[in-house]
This record gives structure tokens, C-alpha cells and sequence, in this order.
């Protein structure tokens, strides 16, 4: 897993990058499936990362279960089905064939569209976060780290 800037201290070591595709497909990286202990038929929860902004974090359902997210798990029943929980969004999805599929309520409550581009980063033990590429760029942008926007060009796309 690469570090998007080799040799500083707390940047973000990130998986690649995943397209979201027609049909709200969104393959994840291999290294990070494996990370995160997901396998095929598993159901992850989705949650907001940063109100107002887009993206989001995957945690596989069992892992969510024993962790902070516990409370919100409890009131989940539906697939595919957003609940809001102090103005974050809370949803239970599928995990097939290293993909997540994004209905339109999903693209939605998490400010993502069919196209975008998402940087998948190691983000807790419990959470990856998919975040869109133009919000790193920006803010990596803001901080001077133009090295790091140049290395997120280089990384691979699922």
C-alpha cells in the first residue's frame, strides 16, 4: 500500500483509486478487501465521513457490530436503505465479487455520482473511507503537498 508522500509523517496510505461505474458499482482494491476482512456475500455498512462533504466509509457489518457504530447497527434492518443519525447517513449494502453497488438514495446521501472517481484510504482498524479524488486534491492542494496530488495520479484504478 503505497503512502501517497513517501518519508512524511501522517499522510495517507491509500489502496488506489475506484471508478464508480454505471449501476453505482464500486470495485474495491484487492489489498484493501483483504485488509478489512470482507468476503463475497458479506453486507457492509456505509457511513458518512464528513457531513456536507461526499464519500464515504465501508466497514464490514460484524466488525461495525463490535465497535462505536454498534448503536447505529442495532437500528439498521433494511438493505439499501439510508437512515440519518445526527445528520450522518447510516446504510447497510451488499458486498459481491469485490464490488459494492451504490443505489441512487446511496449515490445521494453520500454526495457521490456515477463517474467519479473515489481514492480508497486506510482510514481506522473498523473503516476504509472512499472519498472523492477532487476533495484530496484540494485539500492537498491547500497544505502545498503538490507531490502528493501528483502521486495520486500514479495510483492504480479498480
Amino acid at each position: 500500500m503505497p503512502s501517497l508522500h513517501p518519508g512524511m509523517p501522517g499522510t495517507k496510505e491509500v489502496y488506489g483509486l475506484s471508478l464508480i461505474r454505471e449501476g453505482g458499482w464500486v470495485a474495491l482494491p484487492p489489498k484493501a478487501i483483504a485488509h478489512y476482512g470482507l468476503v463475497n456475500g458479506d453486507r457492509v455498512l456505509l457511513i458518512t465521513t464528513h457531513r456536507r462533504e461526499g464519500g464515504f466509509a465501508v466497514s464490514r457489518e460484524q466488525t461495525a457490530a463490535q465497535s462505536v457504530f454498534a448503536r447505529f447497527m442495532a437500528q439498521l434492518s433494511t438493505v439499501n436503505t439510508v437512515a440519518w443519525f445526527n445528520d450522518k447517513a447510516y446504510a447497510l449494502t451488499g458486498f459481491s465479487a469485490g464490488k459494492i453497488q451504490l443505489t441512487p438514495d446511496l449515490l445521494d446521501a453520500y454526495h457521490v455520482t456515477v463517474g467519479q472517481r473515489l481514492m480508497i484510504v486506510k482510514s481506522t482498524t473498523v473503516v476504509m473511507s472512499c472519498t472523492p479524488v477532487e476533495i484530496w486534491e484540494q485539500k492537498f492542494t491547500q497544505r502545498g503537498l503538490t507531490v502528493t496530488v501528483e502521486n495520486m495520479q500514479k495510483l492504480d484504478v479498480y
